[in-house]
């Protein structure tokens, strides 16, 4: 039972480790907030040679926890409404060295020293920085994930639109249907050749 436990904890240990882009040493962190809104500005804590040595998130009107070590230096970067983080740059050695947040309408914002080996992240198409997640020690941060969501604005009141994901597959293939003229009953292939693409 002992050994189950042991391994039940180094698993979920590994798991969260496995998003961080830098070192994985240290004490896991994860951000919550996002379920009251939006983030709307960043702060980030330094050692006195300009390393990372924490990260507070605000969302709407509210500041998370800290998460690293509190410091009387730090810069904070505010977003404007309808602005959001769509890609995330930064430089890693032994801690995080800097990070660059970018936004959908072209700013950018640096924090720290850029040295050390580079790592980029962005959720892709459509997508902002929803949280920040990572790994902290005593001295700075070691490593940062984050957590990507689809843009979806909605106005209080509005109703939420649902998707019907058949009818869009539907619409797809008769996009890319091609008639088949000598009726072997070979539309199943070209169906599953669609799929795939």
């Amino acid at each position: 039972m002992l050994l189950l436990l042991t391994l039940a904890v180094l698993a979920g240990a590994t798991c969260r480790a496995q998003n961080i882009l830098g070192n994985t040493i240290g004490s896991y962190f994860y951000i919550h907030g996002e379920e009251q809104g939006e983030i709307k500005a960043i702060r980030i804590f330094y050692t006195l040679a300009r390393r990372l040595k924490g990260i507070q998130l605000q969302f709407q009107n509210n500041w998370s926890d800290i998460k690293g070590v509190r410091s009387s230096r730090y810069e904070e970067f505010l977003l404007n409404d309808d602005e959001y983080v769509i890609k995330v740059l930064g430089t890693v050695g032994l801690c995080l060295n800097s990070l660059t947040f970018i936004t959908n309408k072209g700013t950018e914002f640096s924090f720290g020293k850029k040295k050390g080996r580079p790592i980029v992240e962005s959720g892709g198409p459509d997508q902002h920085l929803q949280t920040v997640n990572g790994m902290h020690s005593p001295v700075c941060l070691q490593g940062i994930g984050f957590k990507w969501t689809y843009n979806t604005v909605m106005r209080p009141g509005e109703p939420v639109p649902i998707s019907n994901t058949n009818k869009v597959k539907e619409d797809i293939k008769d996009k890319y249907k091609v008639e088949d003229d000598d009726d072997d009953d070979d539309d199943d292939e070209d169906d599953h050749n669609i799929d795939e693409e």
